[in-house]
């Protein structure tokens, strides 16, 4: 970057967005607010020449983002942090299009990484696949409630058996809760053969699928979710960005261990305790470390540091490409 680069701060919103363009010396050249579909067009004119877009990560920036990404050079601001130092700079907790192009000239801006096209596509699959899950456990929880308010007692009512047994109850709302389930059923298992192909031809994500716990969609997911492995330098940091760490705090010499931060990626934090809990069935290894822990500190520290575990090996199979029992 020059002398001559320009910055250009967007404050993304669903149909417009604000736009600062700033040069190195802190001049502002261009601010104003803008509909969504005319921002590409100023850009251009503003010149790619050394210009540099910075933009937060947002469902409404994302399709802004892939169209300009390939025009100029694109730095999203990680969210949370920005805000930090937004605040103690401005005094203000308002992240806008100037603060952006501001802390990026000045070299305060902290980034997050921009996935490649192809992982922000594997990541639409597994999400949407997340979201339909969300919506069938939804339905029926609705046909639980139905039961329970007319006292009807059906231990497994989503059986083959049970369901069955809801049809023959001839009750309306059950009915048409049923029908819908079925719906998401279907589209679910239409994804989960786009998600099993996606595996079948990618090498990394099938040697992630050799670990205990981890099938085609929790490989995928946890694939599109970290995207490069080599932009961590080892496994601990790896077990950060996945929120899996205790929190640490020193008080004089004393350094004192808490609760995991739940900080990061909380989809990549879900599936792999979800894989933990099938882990510790599969794998005698992962059981034993399982109970271990679960004897001192019980069993929901115990999946959680299993969880931890996990990854970490997920870590050396993809960074060494060997499948698991073999390195």
């Amino acid at each position: 970057m020059g002398s001559g680069s320009l910055y250009v701060g967007i404050d993304g919103h669903k149909n417009f967005s604000f736009l600062c363009a700033m040069t190195k010396e802190g001049e502002i050249i261009e601010e104003k607010k803008v509909r969504n579909e005319e921002i590409e067009k100023i850009i251009e004119e503003l010149g790619l020449d050394n210009l540099i877009v910075i933009i937060e990560p947002t469902t409404t920036t994302y399709p802004l983002i892939r169209g300009l990404r390939k025009k100029t050079e694109i730095k999203l601001a990680h969210p949370q942090k920005t805000k930090l130092i937004a605040e103690s700079k401005k005094k203000t907790d308002k992240v806008d299009a100037r603060v952006l192009a501001d802390l990026a000239r000045t070299n305060f801006l902290p980034t997050a990484y921009l996935p490649p096209d192809e992982i922000i596509e594997l990541r639409d699959i597994v999400r949407e696949r997340v979201r339909l899950k969300k919506l069938s456990t939804s339905i029926k929880n609705r046909i639980h409630s139905i039961l329970m308010i007319e006292g009807i007692k059906c231990n497994n009512p989503f059986t083959s058996e049970g369901i069955k047994f809801l049809k023959s109850l001839n009750d309306g709302r059950i009915n048409r809760y049923l029908r819908i389930l079925n719906t998401i059923n279907e589209e679910i298992k239409e994804i989960d053969r786009e998600i099993r192909e996606k595996c079948i031809e990618n090498e990394e994500i099938m040697i992630l699928t050799t670990i205990p716990g981890i099938g085609y969609f929790s490989a995928l997911l946890i694939y599109a979710e970290i995207g490069d492995i080599n932009r961590f330098p080892n496994s601990k940091k790896l077990c950060s960005y996945a929120g899996l760490v205790p929190a640490v705090r020193q008080s004089g010499n004393r350094v004192i261990r808490g609760r995991i931060t739940k900080e990061g990626n909380k989809l990549l934090r879900w599936v792999l305790v979800q894989c933990a809990h099938v882990a510790v069935r599969k794998d005698e290894r992962f059981k034993e470390f399982y109970n271990r822990i679960k004897q001192r500190k019980g069993p929901q520290k115990a999946i959680v540091a299993t969880a931890r575990k996990l990854l970490t090996v997920v870590y050396a199979c993809w960074k060494n490409r060997t499948p698991y029992g073999r390195g």
